[in-house]
């Protein structure tokens, strides 16, 4: 656990995101762990992802997931092909292009199902559209000089059986250590204890994640004269991700 008076800053930082009640933070040696409170898993179809779960099982769901977006991919490479070698009119190509982009989102909103799907069966009595989240979820953040993760913790309970299921996931939040500053991108910050500026260093890499269109960096530094450590985070919106995966 951190020593409040070396490493207070870390709770002034929890009550500037008016955070605290939710969000606790630690440090453990070089190692910084965040656990704050999330909302439940909302489904945004979940009328239509309880009909077809109702007709279809899990196969059947990722076969049609499959084969819909196979059908994005050939009419894609037929379009391209023919818009290449100019042998058909501007309808055709128009064409192929509304049909692999209503393939490709078919093939994605069935995955969302299947996602609905996994959610809500229990694994225990093998009964499906059976479970439902209880309890507060939780993410866990971890960052340390070499590493940063981050894990969702989810409780779902059968309506049948009882049993309680906790699952633990990453749940597609991009999550990485970014690059530092530049000694002069510095020169400018001051120090929120003694109030000198031109102090602060990055004592590790940024800690980075998205959410959405959500980008949250977290950066931490020391000032070199009083030794107070500090942490800031900023957000941004982004239009589109910059990595793949």
């Amino acid at each position: 656990m951190y020593n409040q008076s070396e490493f207070g800053n870390l709770e002034n930082y929890l009550l500037e995101k008016k955070l605290c009640k939710k969000t606790s933070c630690e440090q453990v040696l070089n190692t910084y762990i965040f656990t704050g409170a999330v909302e439940y898993k909302k489904d945004r179809f979940k009328k239509v992802s309880l009909f077809l779960i109702n007709i279809f099982d899990e196969k059947a769901l990722e076969i049609m997931s499959k084969m819909f977006f196979l059908f994005c991919v050939i009419i894609s490479l037929i379009t391209i092909v023919n818009i290449l070698s100019n042998g058909y009119e501007d309808w055709f190509y128009i064409t192929g292009i509304v049909f692999s982009v209503i393939s490709l989102i078919i093939s994605l909103f069935i995955q969302n199902v299947l996602e609905y799907y996994h959610d809500t069966f229990c694994k225990k009595c093998g009964k499906k559209l059976a479970c439902e989240e209880t309890g507060e979820p939780v993410m866990k953040e971890t960052s340390s000089y070499g590493e940063y993760t981050l894990t969702v913790t989810r409780h779902w309970k059968c309506r049948y059986c009882g049993n309680v299921d906790i699952r633990e996931s990453q749940e597609n939040i991009f999550a990485e250590q970014g690059e530092m500053l530049p000694e002069v991108s510095l020169k400018n910050i001051e120090c929120n204890k003694c109030s000198e500026t031109g102090t602060l260093v990055e004592i590790k890499k940024p800690d980075i994640k998205e959410i959405g269109r959500q980008r949250l960096t977290r950066r931490y530094y020391k000032c070199t004269v009083c030794g107070h450590e500090e942490i800031n985070e900023s957000e941004e919106i982004i239009n589109r991700r910059k990595h793949i995966g």
